[in-house]
């Protein structure tokens, strides 16, 4: 069995009415337009979809910061960051193309369809002329063979008439006007019949011109389509493939940084920059109440006596009241002289603003009024505001050699 590949040669039937032909190829175009929709469809969805995705990846990005993280990890999370915004720019560049594939392919179906179209109404229009002109060739042919029959029994009548010896010479015109009018409609029959098939033949080769065109103009249109097709989802493969390859190349720079991180070296890092003196604190003794400092002795942080251990609990007793005055000063530190001018109990006058520094000093401000005690060793003086003595640097009250009263 030979095979063809030309529509031309392959929609034709000996059937001079059939259709079959024709009506195939006009399903093979519905056929065609549903897929073309189909994809058109799958193309401007993409869009969105890839739209979509870009968008949340770069939401995603926006709260991916990593400051804190430090060393190779901190480097390979930044790195994560910076590829996971090279993907999103990947896909909204996808959806560009998706896009430009969209605005194709819809250009294209609506070239294809106004041309199918139009091969469609010349086609049809040649094939209803060639029906119309075919039933009207029967009807004349049909009526061309019952003319015949009449002329021929019109014929056989009149000889009957012309044989027969008692029949009259009335009767015998009357049968011979029969079969002359029997003759005349057989040849205007005949006459009608011959120029409804000459008009049927020309309607025939006009419809088979039209046939032969409709079906090179669909196999020209069916090739374009599929070369068009092939190649748009061939361009769509591309996009696939260049989003999964920016996707793999993305993922392979954060496995580059990430191969050259080292968890110790990644901790000596945060210690270099955070450590401190590394010095433990003191343990933390028990200090008897009974064994307090009174005053003008030791304070209770500085003790004559070595730390001691926490004793066994004994029964609670009330301790002895605790002095309410008395300095807190350490016994190392010696009494010196009192300055010129000041005697115990004199008020003074802070020229030089201090803020304490421990439990055994006082803050002062300027202009505030002092009672001067003593003079301490370290060029520190013992004053008494209200109740409580306390220490604040000589400098505060004196001046040189000078002591301002």
């Amino acid at each position: 069995m030979t095979r063809t590949s030309q529509y031309v040669d392959a929609f034709w039937e000996p059937d001079f009415t059939s259709t079959r032909g024709y009506d195939i190829l006009t399903k093979r175009n519905k056929d065609i337009r549903k897929v073309s929709k189909e994809l058109e469809e799958y193309y401007k969805e993409r869009v969105k979809a890839e739209q979509n995705y870009s968008k949340a990846i770069q939401t995603l990005v926006r709260k991916l910061e990593g400051k804190e993280e430090l060393g190779d990890l901190g480097k390979a999370l930044r790195e994560l960051k910076l590829q996971t915004e090279r993907i999103g720019r990947s896909h909204e560049e996808a959806a560009n193309s998706f896009q430009m594939l969209y605005n194709e392919l819809s250009k294209f179906n609506d070239e294809q369809k106004s041309l199918k179209q139009q091969v469609e109404e010349r086609t049809k229009s040649s094939q209803n002329d060639k029906l119309q002109k075919y039933k009207a060739c029967m009807s004349c042919k049909d009526k061309y063979i019952s003319k015949c029959k009449e002329k021929e029994a019109a014929e056989e009548g009149f000889n009957q008439a012309r044989q027969s010896v008692q029949i009259t010479s009335k009767e015998l015109g009357k049968a011979g006007k029969a079969k002359e009018k029997a003759d005349e409609a057989q040849q205007q029959a005949d006459a009608n019949y011959r120029s409804s098939v000459q008009a049927l033949e020309a309607s025939r080769k006009l419809w088979e011109k039209e046939m032969e065109d409709a079906c090179n103009n669909f196999q020209r249109l069916e090739e374009q389509r599929i070369d068009f097709f092939r190649d748009s989802v061939w361009k769509c493969t591309n996009v696939d493939s260049k989003a999964c390859v920016d996707h793999d190349e993305g993922a392979e720079a954060v496995r580059t940084v990430l191969q050259y991180c080292d968890i110790s070296k990644d901790l000596q890092e945060f210690i270099d920059n955070n450590k401190l003196s590394g010095k433990r604190p003191e343990p933390v003794l028990y200090e008897d109440y009974d064994r307090r400092p009174i005053q003008g002795a030791p304070s209770r942080t500085q003790t004559m006596r070595p730390p001691q251990p926490l004793p066994p609990m004994q029964h609670p007793r009330n301790p002895p009241p605790r002095p309410t005055d008395g300095p807190l000063i350490s016994l190392e530190e010696e009494l010196k002289p009192m300055g010129p001018g000041l005697t115990v109990g004199s008020q003074v006058n802070i020229l030089k603003s201090y803020h304490a520094k421990g439990p055994s000093e006082f803050s002062v401000e300027i202009g505030q009024k002092v009672e001067y005690v003593r003079e301490m060793k370290g060029g520190m003086t013992q004053v008494k505001v209200g109740d409580r003595c306390g220490l604040i640097p000589t400098a505060c009250v004196r001046m040189g050699t000078t002591t301002y009263l």
